[in-house]
């Protein structure tokens, strides 16, 4: 790649951009999580409740978008609605948490049981389409619907928020704010993901290195700043049931749409084009979680270091 040699004023200018972008992206999250903790002290809600549903759904935006402009196109993009759904719940789990985990103690066993295990069920059933058909069938559609149905009777076991708290003030401009922090959430990414592409690709970077770090990092910093703002402020609940309940989301609410949406156009939808090698990793770290979940493990340092460097082992793969 030919190197660009850029003015020292434009540089200063893409580094200004930049910082504006983390800084929005970074405030939009904090903003998120009070909110989210008011709407949920209000209704007596569970931490991890919210951040299974409201926060999960908000980070898991920007895939959704991606998922339906692919399933509306003339030809469906399938391949990359596949592999939005795939790299995403891997990038949560392996770069997301292994991240965080190295600058927090990170208690999976904060997350119910129960649900660190529907994880790994809906997982293998999402894997397992692979194996067994060449392309989505109705059934399989049907199949993931049950489990939609299966995921709201599990929310339901998460009863009121037993702190006694002493709620004096709330208004409806919550519900507001919460949405714009969930814009905020998305333009800060934009931004500071176009900026850092901007930037390296000044000097002389490959775009495959690009792709694999700075994208990698861009497209998961909604997750990425909610987890850490989340234990900065004491309510690790909502972070962590926020990469789980991301995950459940991005196959139940991501995933399934897009099917829906191209089977209604009596289009083939194939699952043959997926490597299984990436599904099989998928399924491998939702069950180590769910292990270490189990096994009241916290993610230590090592754990983290482990975590990264199977992450870029797995890029490295799926690059060559």
């Amino acid at each position: 790649m030919e190197v660009v040699s850029p003015s020292p004023f434009w540089m200063f200018f893409d580094i200004l951009i930049l910082l504006f972008g983390l800084v929005l992206l970074l405030y939009s999250a904090d903003v998120m999580i009070n909110s989210s903790d008011l709407i949920a002290k209000k209704f007596q809600l569970s931490p991890i409740l919210v951040g299974l549903t409201i926060v999960a759904f908000g980070t898991s935006a920007p895939e959704l978008v991606i998922t339906l402009f692919a399933a509306f196109k003339e030809i469906p993009a399938t391949d990359a609605i596949i592999g939005n759904i795939i790299g995403s719940n891997i990038a949560n789990i392996l770069l997301i948490l292994g991240t965080a985990s190295l600058f927090f103690k990170i208690d999976l066993s904060s997350i119910g049981i129960k649900d660190n295990i529907f994880l790994l069920i809906l997982t293998s059933y999402f894997a397992a389409m692979f194996y067994i058909a060449s392309s989505l069938s109705i059934a399989i559609i049907i199949g993931l619907i049950v489990f939609v149905i299966l995921f709201l009777n599990l929310l339901k076991n998460y009863g009121s928020d037993n702190e006694d708290v002493k709620f004096k003030e709330f208004s409806n401009r919550a519900y507001v704010i919460l949405l714009f922090s969930f814009i905020g959430i998305f333009i800060g990414g934009k931004i500071f993901l176009d900026s850092s592409l901007s930037i390296f690709t000044t000097f002389g970077l490959e775009e495959t290195i690009i792709g694999i770090s700075i994208l990698a990092i861009g497209t998961s910093l909604p997750e990425l700043a909610t987890v850490v703002i989340s234990y900065i402020r004491k309510k690790g609940s909502i972070g962590i049931g926020n990469i789980i309940g991301s995950n459940i989301m991005n196959i139940l609410f991501v995933f399934l749409p897009g099917a829906i949406i191209i089977k209604s156009r009596n289009l083939d939808f194939s699952l043959e084009n997926t490597d299984l090698i990436h599904l099989n990793v998928l399924v491998l770290v939702t069950l180590i979680i769910t292990a270490m979940s189990l096994l009241k493990m916290k993610l230590t340092k090592i754990f983290a270091l482990g975590f990264l460097v199977s992450y870029v082992v797995y890029i490295t793969y799926s690059l060559s």
